[in-house]
């Protein structure tokens, strides 16, 4: 009996130390995602939707962090909101989910106190802290047409996809982006604390609303794809009253990716470290 309660402690007390030593905390988040792209090119914020999600966060001590973050937002944009005249006769729409998991690390300029254990360091209940990582996301653009929900990449609206157009491959909507950031974060007490960030995602992609290069032909469109196609490749005749895409014509800057960005809001609470019921 007394062996098995002293290899009972001895196990206790590793476990203790490596918990002491992990400093996990976790929780949930939510805020806004906005959307900064070829609709539009001024980086208004207008264009932000809903976010939520939820994140493990590693501290390896009380300067610098790794988290893992899994949420999903909403971005959007309109060429009916923007300032140039020639925008809002392209009169391109779209919307999407974005459902990314980003791994990052965090760097605290104050000793952030994020346990319950004493430190070397002269800890803070407070500090800023900038982030940087890598993030993988899954987007799909649409629209509404004709009452209902419309996925624009099978579609091809720029000729992805369709054989006199070889060279345009449809894009994929799983890809990854290049995550900078910075935020606040504070205690509220000994397991609870809270942070405030905003982060940009720069995405690897161009087509987060479905729009890159060049308009293709409309005759291409309408006999390959149908009405439908073509006139959402080019809804510019609401606008003019007849469709202003040219085969060739510019129809976004393939020159720059597309960009969103993350404003979130969450609380954390900290893992309290094991504690071994044989030690006092």
């Amino acid at each position: 009996m007394l062996l098995r309660g002293w290899l009972a402690c001895v196990i206790c007390t590793l476990l203790a130390v490596n918990a002491r030593g992990q400093r996990w905390d976790y929780g949930p988040w939510a805020g806004g995602t906005g959307y900064f792209g070829d609709l539009n090119l001024h980086t208004s914020l207008r264009f932000f939707g809903p976010a939520a999600g939820f994140y493990l966060r590693y501290n390896l001590d009380e300067r610098l962090s790794f988290r893992l973050s899994g949420g999903r937002g909403h971005i959007w944009g309109d060429d009916a909101f923007s300032p140039d005249y020639i925008h809002r006769v392209r009169n391109l729409r779209f919307f999407s989910p974005i459902t990314e998991g980003t791994l990052q690390a965090e760097f605290n300029f104050l000793p952030y106190y994020n346990t319950s254990n004493s430190s070397h360091t002269d800890p803070h209940f407070f500090s800023p802290y900038l982030f940087s990582g890598f993030s993988v996301f899954h987007f799909n653009p649409m629209v509404h047409y004709g009452g209902e929900k419309v996925r624009l990449q099978p579609l091809g609206t720029e000729g992805q996809g369709y054989s006199q157009y070889p060279e345009l491959k449809r894009y994929k909507r799983t890809t990854t982006a290049f995550v900078v950031g910075g935020g606040f974060k504070w205690r509220v007490n000994r397991r609870i604390g809270m942070f405030a960030e905003a982060g940009i995602r720069k995405s690897s992609t161009d087509y987060l609303d479905d729009v890159s290069g060049v308009y293709a032909d409309p005759v291409v469109l309408f006999f390959e794809g149908g009405p439908m196609v073509a006139y959402l490749a080019d809804p510019s005749e609401d606008v003019v009253g007849e469709p202003i895409g040219k085969p060739g014509m510019m129809r976004g800057d393939a020159s720059k990716n597309d960009d969103y960005l993350l404003v979130a809001i969450g609380v954390s609470f900290t893992i309290r470290p094991y504690r071994c019921p044989y030690r006092q």
